[in-house]
């Protein structure tokens, strides 16, 4: 059993002139508390929620009288969140500033601060009373709403001045039994720099992303607009457009292998990367712009967006060691020697021959069912190969699952 957390962001209509002074005045004072609590708790090491409140609660109280007293609580809340996550970077050496700033705010609300009207308003307590907003309520809140999960009680909002509406920060959770048990197959999934290879049963299926492409185009779009006047606007547009296309792609590769996971009732095998995968990739690369390219592929962030998913769904996800996964004969465990082509690997002992994908995710299925204790550890000469099936993006981005896809769409090669 665990529980699996979604936030869902919700825009209002657009609010009159008097409802958003009033929202406006709130954040004002919102932040004021916050930059004090911030300030205040690094200042004394001190991130704990109940230690500020006690420290702090009387002298706020006394200076903001027309606020509701909760809002001191989840400045509280906030401010111990942002002390400690400030201290986590610090302490990996990533923090870009001294102390924690406050630049971005969004309000927290707890249960006596907001009211659900519906399913498409809310009712926000503040120093002028009680706020109704309307929500403009789409497709992925209805399926939250309507499949079970449970709307916490600590939402929270930001303003968005140049559109004049809300954005409202809703919270879902549900518990989620994971039985590994249960499954019947195993599916083994590969990632890489510009696919993701999953075999599925006898066939390999290698998904191209062309997170490549997309890397290289936009590294040179900011190279050009570096002597362009406000380039450091268009560089975060750019940056921005960038980050959304390859989220899109990892959010598409998770749902379609979560998917046909669920219907095949089978268990997801993956590799334990390590935190610091990236950088290991890259302390024997010398090219600048390769080693760009590997730190921006997002190997992980693939990975972890398929366990997300599939204990959304709740599938199982195994995650072995992807230790020489891709130079080892699936078949003897020799060595692989490079073959006749491009990413082709050959062993010299037993003849076997494929590519680097298809070795990596036989040799992912095959630790998964050695430490299952459903494979012997002696050689396999009978192994049948897998039939490969290398579909680019606009074939399978839109599919379901990969039993969707069209049979006479895919290009096929025999190993």
């Amino acid at each position: 059993m665990s529980e699996v957390a979604r936030t869902v962001v919700v825009s209002s209509v657009t609010l009159t002139r008097r409802k958003m002074d009033v929202f406006r005045e709130l954040e004002e004072m919102y932040r004021e508390i916050l930059v004090e609590l911030v300030d205040y708790g690094f200042g004394n090491d001190i991130d704990s929620f109940t230690r500020l409140k006690r420290d702090k609660y009387r002298g706020l109280r006394g200076r903001f009288p027309q606020l509701p007293s909760h809002y001191i609580y989840t400045a509280c809340q906030d401010a111990s969140a942002r002390i400690k996550s400030f201290k986590k970077l610090k302490k990996r050496r990533v923090a870009k500033t001294d102390k924690p700033e406050v630049k971005k705010v969004s309000i927290w609300l707890d249960d006596h601060l907001w009211r659900r009207v519906g399913y498409a308003g809310i009712l926000i307590y503040t120093h002028k009373g009680w706020i109704p907003v309307d929500l403009m309520v789409h497709k992925l809140y209805w399926k939250y709403v309507n499949n079970g999960w449970s709307l916490k009680t600590q939402p929270r909002i930001r303003i968005d001045y140049k559109r004049r509406r809300l954005l409202v920060c809703f919270m879902f959770a549900k518990t989620i039994n994971v039985d590994e048990n249960a499954v019947k197959y195993a599916i083994s999934v590969d990632v890489n720099e510009n696919n993701v290879a999953v075999k599925v049963f006898d066939n390999a299926y290698i998904l191209e992303t062309g997170v490549k492409r997309i890397t290289i185009g936009y590294a040179g779009y900011r190279e050009s607009m570096q002597s362009i006047k406000n380039s450091r606007y268009i560089g975060r547009a750019l940056h921005g457009r960038e980050r959304n296309r390859k989220k899109d792609i990892r959010m598409k590769i998770a749902n379609i292998i979560a998917n046909t996971a669920k219907k095949l009732n089978a268990v997801i095998v993956l590799e334990d990367l390590p935190k610091q995968c990236p950088r290991n990739m890259i302390k024997d690369v010398r090219d600048p712009s390769v080693r760009h390219r590997i730190y921006q592929a997002g190997f992980r962030g693939i990975v972890k967006a398929i366990e997300e998913k599939c204990l959304e769904k709740g599938i199982p996800v195994v995650k072995v060691d992807p230790k020489d996964t891709s130079s080892t004969c699936p078949i003897c465990n020799s060595k692989l020697m490079r073959g006749s082509a491009p990413r082709r690997l050959k062993c010299l002992r037993c003849g076997f021959e494929a590519g680097r994908d298809t070795v990596a995710v036989l040799n992912l299925e095959k630790k998964y069912l050695t430490l299952k204790g459903s494979m012997p550890l002696t050689p396999m000469p009978n192994e049948p190969t897998p039939e490969v099936a290398v579909l680019p993006l606009k074939w399978w981005a839109r599919r379901k699952s990969l039993d969707a896809t069209n049979k006479y769409e895919l290009m096929r090669m025999s190993i």
